[in-house]
């Protein structure tokens, strides 16, 4: 068949030539309206958007800005220039002009439309932006024919059951954002295939184009919608220009959820794609056909050269990006799967005779859906729109399992590209103003040197802001590190300073500048502020991390001072005016056991302190008996160590619950035992250190120090003969005696 011609080839180089050429103008274009002094260029909406006003002084501190106490006064002239507001790292101007950037990050896919490899999102580019890319694709893999599936010979000899398809694609593509819901693009894709088996090998395309629109709107910040139109132009074989009977047709359904629109801006996009594919490919081989002297269909090798199908397809896309590195690397996953229909009436040959001669199936006894997984990602090096691809298609189905009405899958396809985005609006203009000083028409007086400083103390107070009372026009001074300042020239009069600085009340200073230049020392003093900061948390429940209202908390300042409060609705707490140091916070909430945790304040700043209580257990483990507070486990340790293992920190907690509940228990041996493993010595020294690691942990959970004692005994007291291992671990205890206590009253806390 030939499948390729010179004139080919001239398609496919005016075609390119025409890219080029829009290329250029949308270039030209840009460089125009980027270079005009300001507003939208003459066919965009009538309104670009306003620079902020904070944009102003941003340009004025890129431009001259004055001095700071230069003394600049009414009589100085002001003058103004505009200038484009370059696109700052990160974004910045208006809202919309950031949205915009952010918009120039979208790019195409292969049919042209903003999207992902081979679908699209329902969302686009801002009015004004145009979009480019280049993607090739290869693969050389043997799958066409296979013992299972042969392929008829092209010389009538025995059925070919092996072979080699080399392929090599490009694909050009251009899109524009005509308004803020509609997109108009065109792709064009070459690509050629050579396969061993096949006669001739090499098979060629050039200059399948699509035209397309996509209309697309929010139904929220998270949800969109969309729907487009494309319409494929498909080249003939063995002739010049356009098979217009091969003409085809796609419409497409689009729904996307961009959890970036989310409060908590999760960085995550998926799309849906469901389209219906009027697919008159098949066409271009209906002349081939038609010559055959032996009505035999194409072989498949041929159909899946050119690309082409017998039949009607809907295709159904579902799609995953997500979105690192500040977003200049977003890897995506895609699923596509081919459902056909027949809508030709296409009559398949006998089935068993197409299958032992070409190894294909037909679609009425097999019913196949050809499907592929994409994996891949996008590059973004730089903050301009430039972007690069390197993604794979893996082949699911289709690709081993051959039927005659729909092109093979192949098992793999690589494609590496980039892409590139342009915006042809003019950014607003930048009032930036600048102070050009004149004369003031005044006689000149002195400087005024000052020095600020704490009350009846010597060193200075830096970054304080020394203000001029009553001269508006004059631009406010800081201290240096030393706490000293110097202000221009100034006319002869009194002058008067209004002073602030972190840690101190507002203060005032004032002096007189005489008629004869001369520089004026000032004193300024400022009172300092207490030296005190605020500790700010919330109650929450450990397990559920929920809040916990009415619980009463206890701070221990530094000095021993008590403050109480109690936890508001939503557990959040409060305590003002707090001695800077270590502090101490103790809970006390019904059904929660009690809690006592340690705190740092710091001067002059809130000190965050979240503290996380546990509910009481159901089945209590910790139990006062009129001589012993007795508890139903053992404290764990680790072997031949006073380390206290963690499995036991919810009993120890228990225990320290009940210890500070109960206060009238106003003195209490901690007593350690081992059984008779090793030395009477050591096991004494062991027992007393495991008893001290107790009495350690408690004392640091809220437990008064001067309540505890500790004593190792050793194996001196057995509970039980050390005879069996179950005897000796009864042995291994830690043992809580009273050895003082008031009577049991009915304000003791449970």
């Amino acid at each position: 068949m030939a499948l390729a011609t010179e004139a080919h080839r001239a398609l496919a180089v005016s075609t390119l030539s025409l890219f080029a050429v829009v290329l250029a103008s949308s270039a030209q274009a840009q460089s125009v309206t980027f270079g005009a002094s300001g507003g939208a260029p003459s066919d965009a909406p009538s309104a670009a958007p306003a620079a902020p006003a904070s944009t102003s002084a941003a340009g004025a501190a890129a431009g001259a800005p004055a001095a700071a106490g230069s003394g600049a006064s009414s009589g100085d002239a002001v003058a103004t220039a505009s200038v484009a507001a370059p696109v700052a790292e990160g974004g910045g101007g208006s809202p919309e002009w950031l949205e915009r950037d952010r918009q120039l990050g979208e790019a195409s896919s292969l049919g042209g439309g903003v999207g992902l490899l081979h679908m699209q999102h329902a969302q686009g580019g801002a009015p004004g932006q145009f979009r480019m890319g280049f993607t090739s694709d290869f693969f050389s893999a043997g799958f066409l024919c296979t013992p299972q599936a042969p392929c008829a010979s092209p010389s009538g000899g025995a059925p070919i059951t092996s072979d080699t398809m080399n392929h090599v694609g490009a694909t050009l593509t251009l899109s524009a954002t005509l308004l803020k819901w509609l997109e108009a693009y065109i792709a064009t894709g070459v690509y050629a295939n050579s396969d061993s088996a096949n006669q001739p090998a090499l098979l060629q395309v050039l200059g399948d184009t699509t035209l397309g629109v996509k209309a697309f709107g929010g139904l929220s910040k998270v949800f969109w919608v969309g729907g487009g139109a494309d319409l494929l132009l498909v080249n003939g074989t063995g002739a010049v220009g356009l098979d217009g009977n091969a003409t085809s047709a796609k419409f497409r359904a689009i729904g996307t959820a961009d959890l970036r629109g989310l409060e908590s801006h999760f960085p995550l996009r998926i799309s849906l794609n469901t389209t219906y594919s009027l697919d008159n490919t098949g066409d271009v081989l209906a002349s081939t056909e038609a010559q055959s002297t032996t009505m035999e269909p194409v072989p498949r090798i041929d159909r899946f050269g050119l690309g082409v199908n017998r039949v009607d397809h809907v295709d159904i896309n579902l799609g995953i990006e997500t979105f690192l590195v500040n977003d200049r690397i977003r890897p995506f996953v895609e699923y596509g799967l081919m459902i056909p229909i027949n809508r030709q009436g296409f009559q398949c040959n006998d089935h068993s005779q197409a299958f032992l001669t070409y190894g294909d199936n037909c679609l009425q006894f097999d019913a196949l859906a050809p499907s592929k997984l994409t994996l891949g990602s996008r590059f973004y090096p730089w903050k301009n729109g430039f972007n690069l691809l390197l993604a794979m298609d893996i082949g699911v189905t289709g690709v081993s399992n051959f039927i005659e009405e729909v092109a093979p899958t192949p098992p793999w396809t690589l494609y590496v590209g980039g892409g590139w985005a342009i915006d042809v609006w003019a950014r607003p203009p930048v009032e930036v103003t600048k102070i050009v000083e004149k004369p003031m028409g005044l006689a000149k007086g002195g400087r005024i040197k000052g020095f600020v400083h704490e009350k009846d103390k010597e060193p200075g107070v830096g970054n304080a802001i020394v203000a001029f009372d009553g001269h508006p026009e004059i631009t406010s001074l800081a201290t240096g590190t030393d706490g000293r300042f110097t202000t221009s020239e100034l006319p002869a009069g009194p002058y008067k300073f209004l002073i602030h600085a972190d840690g101190y009340k507002d203060g005032a200073c004032e002096t007189q500048v005489a008629s004869a230049a001369q520089d004026v020392q000032l004193d300024c003093p400022l009172e300092a502020l207490p030296r005190v900061g605020n500790v700010v948390g919330h109650v929450r429940d450990a397990e559920t991390q929920g809040p916990v209202s009415g619980a009463g908390i206890k701070l221990l300042d530094p000095a021993g001072k008590e403050l109480r409060l109690s936890s508001d609705s939503e557990g959040a707490f409060k305590f003002e005016n707090v001695s800077p140091g270590a502090v101490s916070l103790e809970v006390d909430a019904a059904g929660y056991m009690a809690l006592v945790q340690p705190a740092t304040v710091k001067a002059r700043q809130d000190n965050n302190a979240d503290l996380a209580v546990l509910k009481k257990p159901k089945n209590p483990l910790v139990e006062i008996t009129a001589k012993e507070i007795t508890i139903k486990q053992q404290i764990q340790f680790a072997l031949d160590s006073a380390v206290i293992l963690p499995e036991s920190n919810g009993l120890m907690t228990e225990i320290a619950d009940t210890l500070i509940k109960n206060a009238r228990i106003s003195r209490i041996e901690v007593q350690g035992h081992t059984d008779n493993t090793g030395t009477t010595e050591h096991n004494k020294i062991l027992s007393e250190q495991r008893a001290n690691a107790v009495r350690d942990w408690l004392t640091s959970h809220g437990v008064a120090p001067d309540r505890l004692v500790a004593r190792g005994y050793g194996q001196d007291r057995p509970l039980v003969p050390n005879v069996t291992p179950a005897m000796k671990a009864k042995n291994r205890r830690v043992q809580f005696i009273i050895l003082e206590q008031q009577p049991a009253s009915s304000l003791e806390r449970h």
